[in-house]
């Protein structure tokens, strides 16, 4: 009785001790298998860190365009325009003009034949520039360096006007000035507007801007110009301004009325100003026919040929 009561103990202790070194094994191999929270917050640490690196030198190779808007870079301030550096600079950014793919593109539109070309600035006097602001407060190197281009429908409906805007011209830095922008759209959409007057002459009675993007300094933009309606003494106009790759930086619509005094003005002198091309529809001033004269700091002349620019 003793001897199978110590049989059955004995096995029952072996079942306990078998199934004891079990439960260790696995408990052991489960701990093996698994980190430790300390392990795990290292390899976090370690990901993140390679990740915020990779990023680091990602965004300074290749910043993205808010973190110049929110960071703009150091420009060197404007050239004097009597620097002979000036000189250069006006000189290389009217052939940069010249060759815009934008503006070779249109010139080379099936309906060419239907649009001329005018550098309006040009025929202004130079006693004259002294009274304006585009075309002679803000003319000049890290301004409006280069005067503006014009390629204008021959029936007054529709204007691109190519202009650069330089680093001095900024609200914020790096971001051309919004009150820069409404004074070239007021001057585009007018020449629009004028031209389909009576008398060619017109003031401003209302310009609505709506600004759609940051538009950055030191690039040439367009400003496109198309007549919305012209009756009596009164011409709408609207107009978009936009960068080389077609994106629309800021729209606007205008209002222009002839006033009542306008026959007693001399209107000639102001068609020679706008650039107007005479009956024969010869460009004035030509971007396609003529080279045009352009002056630089100092007095000196630089020749322009659209065809052989």
């Amino acid at each position: 009785m003793f001897s199978a009561l110590r049989r059955q103990v004995t096995n029952t202790a072996r079942r306990r001790t078998a199934h004891a070194a079990r439960w260790s094994s696995t408990s052991t191999a489960s701990l093996a298998s698994s980190p430790s929270p300390l392990w795990r917050n290292l390899r976090l640490l370690a990901g993140a860190s390679t990740i915020a690196t990779v990023s680091y030198y990602l965004g300074a190779l290749y910043p993205p365009e808010f973190a110049h808007l929110l960071s703009p870079r150091t420009a060197p301030p404007p050239i004097r325009p009597d620097d002979p550096a000036a000189l250069i600079h006006i000189a290389e950014l009217e052939e940069e003009l010249n060759h815009l793919p934008l503006l070779e593109a249109h010139r080379a539109r099936p309906d060419k034949d239907e649009w001329y070309e005018a550098r309006p600035y040009l025929n202004l006097p130079e006693e004259r520039r002294v009274n304006s602001l585009t075309a002679g407060t803000l003319k000049g190197p890290g301004k409006l360096a280069v005067p503006p281009l014009v390629r204008s429908r021959h029936d007054a409906s529709e204007n691109w006007i190519f202009i650069h805007v330089g680093r001095a011209l900024c609200g914020h830095e790096g971001v051309i000035h919004g009150g820069l922008l409404a004074t070239l759209l007021d001057e585009s959409l007018a020449r629009v507007a004028l031209l389909n007057l009576p008398e060619k002459v017109g003031v401003t009675a209302n310009l609505n801007i709506n600004y759609k993007a940051p538009t950055l300094a030191h690039q040439f933009i367009v400003i496109k110009v198309k007549l919305v309606e012209a009756q009596g003494r009164k011409a709408r106009v609207s107009g978009t301004v936009e960068d080389m790759a077609g994106n629309v930086l800021v729209e606007a619509s205008a209002l222009f009325i002839q006033p009542r005094y306008a026959k007693l003005l001399n209107s000639t002198a102001v068609r020679h100003m706008l650039g107007e091309p005479s009956q024969s529809k010869e460009p004035l001033t030509s971007g396609t026919v003529a080279p045009v004269p352009v002056k630089l700091p100092g007095g000196a002349q630089t020749l322009v040929d659209s065809k052989n620019p």
